[in-house]
């Protein structure tokens, strides 16, 4: 299938690892000129020099999407760079730990939700005043099936990713006028970096699971609860991205689209 997105200039948040770097390393490959955005500028210029080494044109820029001047001038690089900005993927997110909710600080709660809902706010906010005159634009925010189910021990990533499809199906009645279609997209599971973290916060938290490793945790909670009984790949989101900022997927907006495994049916 020919995407279309030729071309196109993206800005990939958190495309220094995980699924961010798979998603800006695909659109590449489909012939985007890819804008790396992340915190980490070696991991932000790891990914950009991938791209190019592959033939592709890409540069990176270091910013913290949940600050607005850092947005801003991700979005001034952009332009001057490339001359707009074609898409959008906003992928930084996270959590800052497992607890119940009655015991999750404060200062954990509010960093969860800016990281995952305020970046989202910030990055779309900018986006849109470059893409509403050229009547033209995607947007893509990263939820969670965790956005669509409540999970116990994760009330403030739960209620970030949450506000996330709220948030898109907002944006995407605002900006559907202009042209611009705005979905969420929600994994299930992928062994990234943060699900690590994830793990190692289990395995110090329940004696049970002590003699595992952060593998084995993971693995054990994908049977659990993925009728497939398997994880996803990080390459599977990237092509299901791919696919929505597409041609083909121009009539496509306002959507949470679960990519889990069958955990959320709804």
């Amino acid at each position: 299938m020919e995407l279309m997105i030729k071309d196109k200039i993206a800005v990939v948040t958190g495309g220094g690892s995980g699924i961010g770097e798979a998603i800006a390393l695909r659109l590449a490959s489909e012939g985007a000129k890819v804008v790396v955005a992340d915190l980490d500028p070696e991991a932000a210029k790891k990914v950009a020099g991938t791209i190019q080494t592959q033939g592709g044109d890409a540069v990176f820029v270091v910013c913290d999407a949940t600050n607005p001047g850092a947005v801003d001038a991700l979005m001034e690089k952009t332009v001057r760079t490339y001359g707009a900005v074609d898409i959008l993927v906003n992928n930084v997110g996270g959590g800052t730990g497992i607890n119940l909710v009655v015991k999750t600080l404060l200062e954990d709660w509010d960093k969860t939700i800016e990281l995952n809902l305020r970046s989202a706010y910030l990055c779309c906010c900018a986006a849109a005043k470059i893409m509403i005159p050229r009547k033209q634009g995607r947007i893509i925010n990263m939820s969670s099936i965790s956005g669509k189910q409540g999970e116990p021990l994760l009330g403030a990533y739960c209620a970030a990713k949450s506000g996330v499809i709220g948030f898109t199906q907002t944006l995407a009645r605002e900006l559907a006028r202009y042209d611009i279609t705005v979905n969420a997209v929600c994994p299930g599971y992928v062994f990234t970096p943060g699900w690590e973290k994830l793990a190692q916060a289990l395995k110090d938290s329940q004696p049970a699971l002590a003699d595992k490793s952060l593998l084995e945790i993971f693995e054990a909670r994908v049977r659990s609860v993925t009728p497939l009984r398997r994880p996803q790949e990080a390459s599977e989101i990237a092509g299901l991205v791919a696919y929505l900022v597409s041609y083909e997927a121009r009539s496509i907006t306002g959507q949470a689209i679960s990519i889990d495994g069958g955990i959320a049916t709804g």
